[in-house]
């Protein structure tokens, strides 16, 4: 097992404050410009060659960004000019284990001095230890935004059956002008049995049209709310 050493921070890695770019000299291009939340913007020349890593210097603190390719870091943030041989990787996923605000000054807005940081106190291995460690903590990362992505997309598939079934009332509508069952089912994602809920017909309410057998009312006429903090006993 690689033995880890202790040393400060300067002495593993050499931080560097970012570039101004004003907007107005931005120039639209396939170069990231990272501030210090994250990516903010395209650029068309770059500053420093990737891989990289950057984090906030002032405003948004303690989020840590690796950046694949070429990249513009804005003068809000510090990025690494000197790995002094450690895997870039690795020292992203170091970086989000130093306690920033410990290292804060504390204005209004919070900001960090690189020279305070340089003395944080770090733990590391040598370097192909590290590489190892960031490719177990990057395939899990990779497996992470995956499942972000299918919440997303499972989300908005939702949404869109609730705005189909229940705003624009389309089962309703299908039924009316007489599509068959089988194509409505195929055409909307409902099963057989969720479409014998829906009536074959609308009609008027002081909402506008809503199916047949349906009430317009307010929230409160079909749930009976209560404040978390003070639910009667006998609920």
């Amino acid at each position: 097992m690689s033995r880890w050493r202790s040393d400060k921070l300067g002495n593993f890695i050499e931080l560097k404050r970012g570039y101004d770019l004003p907007q107005k000299e931005r120039i639209d291009g396939s170069v990231p410009i990272v501030s210090s939340p994250g990516i903010s913007g395209r650029h068309n020349q770059a500053m420093v060659k990737g891989p990289g890593v950057v984090t906030g210097r002032y405003g948004t603190i303690g989020e840590v960004f690796y950046v694949v390719d070429d990249f513009w870091p804005l003068n809000t943030t510090l990025y690494v000019r000197d790995f002094k041989g450690n895997d870039p990787r690795f020292v992203s996923y170091l970086l989000r284990t130093v306690d920033f605000n410990a290292y804060s000054d504390k204005g209004a807005v919070p900001g960090v001095n690189r020279n305070h940081l340089h003395e944080a106190q770090i733990f590391f291995p040598e370097r192909q230890e590290q590489k190892r460690i960031a490719n177990i903590l990057a395939t899990l990362d990779d497996k992470i935004e995956l499942n972000q992505r299918l919440c997303e997309t499972l989300e908005a598939i939702a949404q869109a059956l609730f705005q189909s079934w229940f705003v624009d009332f389309d089962p309703v509508r299908a039924k009316a002008s007489g599509e068959t069952p089988d194509s409505i089912c195929q055409r909307l994602g409902l099963t057989p049995e969720l479409l014998a809920m829906f009536p074959d017909r609308l009609v008027d309410s002081e909402l506008g049209e809503i199916p047949e057998g349906w009430e317009a009312g307010i929230f409160g006429d079909a749930v009976e709310i209560f404040d978390s903090k003070r639910v009667p006993l006998s609920n």
